[in-house]
């Protein structure tokens, strides 16, 4: 039998180079459950006070720093809550230090009104990218028939409602991916390593290596 007697230290009696190590080989600490879960709830709700329906589970994203990340959003679209919406800053109510460089849409009035009374066929919608991040939108309307008459020459003015709208939902997406890139350069950050550590009670040997399993050991 071979005794070895071996002190371990918590991570702020190590020294500079210990802490070093000590960080780089936690540094997915923070990942081991659905980090990103609070940024969808918030963006869910930011979203809301604009008159924006998101569909959590249609929430999609890829990141950070390679070619190809990005993040993509289903919704519903109330377009006249939206427009009032852009006017007032109505998000401000749940972000107020949130600024979007958002503008009204600027289309006939009329085509407006005709939008506000309900006579399109199916909701306006934002629409995840499938085979890539990003945002599509549809308006839904095809046919517009008011009383049995169609409106044929307004198609110009909806075509402009649809190019404002998926100007819209590329700013709010933007923000979703840069809101999930910034918690997770927070959470791999040396101050949310450290903290958790912390709060774990992780202890090291001299040079900085995990000592959790050796803890254990001596314990049982």
């Amino acid at each position: 039998m071979k005794t070895i007697t071996l002190n371990l230290y918590s991570f702020p009696e190590l020294d500079r180079e210990a802490k070093a190590k000590a960080l780089i080989s936690n540094r997915d600490l923070n990942f081991g459950f659905d980090w990103w879960d609070s940024e969808f709830e918030d963006f869910i709700s930011l979203c809301g006070y604009m008159g924006i329906a998101v569909l959590k589970e249609s929430i999609s994203f890829r990141g950070f720093y390679c070619q190809g990340d990005g993040s993509g959003f289903s919704a519903k679209v109330d377009i006249p809550r939206l427009q009032v919406a852009i006017q007032e800053q109505a998000w401000k109510t749940h972000a107020p230090m949130q600024e979007f460089h958002l503008m009204p849409a600027t289309i006939d009035l009329r085509v407006m009104r005709i939008v506000a009374k309900g006579i399109l066929p199916n909701e306006p919608q934002v629409i995840c990218r499938k085979k890539q991040f990003g945002v599509a939108v549809d308006l839904g309307i095809y046919v517009i028939d008011e009383n049995g008459k169609e409106h044929p020459n307004i198609f110009d003015e909806l075509q402009k409602l649809e190019d404002w709208l998926r100007s819209v939902a590329e700013v709010l997406n933007r923000h979703l991916f840069d809101s999930l890139e910034n918690r997770y350069d927070y959470l791999c950050s040396d101050a949310a390593v450290e903290e958790s550590m912390l709060n774990n009670g992780f202890l090291f040997t001299a040079d900085g290596k995990s000592a959790g399993y050796l803890d254990k050991l001596n314990n049982i």
